[in-house]
């Protein structure tokens, strides 16, 4: 199953990677992420490759969630693989700066494990859409007050 939506954000590319790249400013916006964890450590000047656990709380229970970053280029790419048993995630976050604007490119990719865990997720599509506008709309607005905030260079 694929998953893509694309926006425009009115702040420096900047600003809305550091929301990307951040653990802190991801618990912002991505709903229910509780913690993200670093096993073997985090790798700040070459985080691909790095593995971490991401536990998110899903209807009132804590999931855990492990993965990889699989590509990594400052400010423009972030793209990370999720797995547990039910199913594998690939997505990837492409930033192209316009101006003071930002267009975020998003495209997600879930491969499930059985049959069962494939008719499920084609079942609660829309609740797998739901989740992701809300983030993507958390993630524009927080971004967009940072922006405001932030005087501009040419000031």
């Amino acid at each position: 199953m694929e998953i893509t939506y694309q926006q425009e954000i009115l702040a420096p590319i900047d600003i809305v990677f550091s929301f990307l790249n951040d653990d802190e400013k991801m618990k912002l916006w991505m709903e229910g992420l509780e913690s993200i964890e670093y096993p073997k450590g985090k790798d700040l000047d070459n985080p691909e490759g790095t593995e971490f656990i991401h536990t998110l709380r899903e209807g009132g229970h804590l999931q855990q969630y492990a993965g990889s970053v699989t590509q990594y280029q400052a400010p423009t790419l972030i793209a990370v693989e999720l797995h547990n048993s039910a199913f594998r995630i690939n997505v990837t976050y492409e930033l192209t700066a316009i101006g003071r604007k930002t267009q975020l490119d998003y495209h997600c990719e879930m491969v499930f494990a059985s049959l069962f865990h494939r008719i499920m997720g084609f079942l609660f599509c829309w609740f797998t859409n739901r989740i992701l506008k809300s983030q993507m709309k958390n993630l524009r607005l927080l971004s967009e007050q940072e922006a405001v905030r932030r005087p501009s260079l040419e000031e």
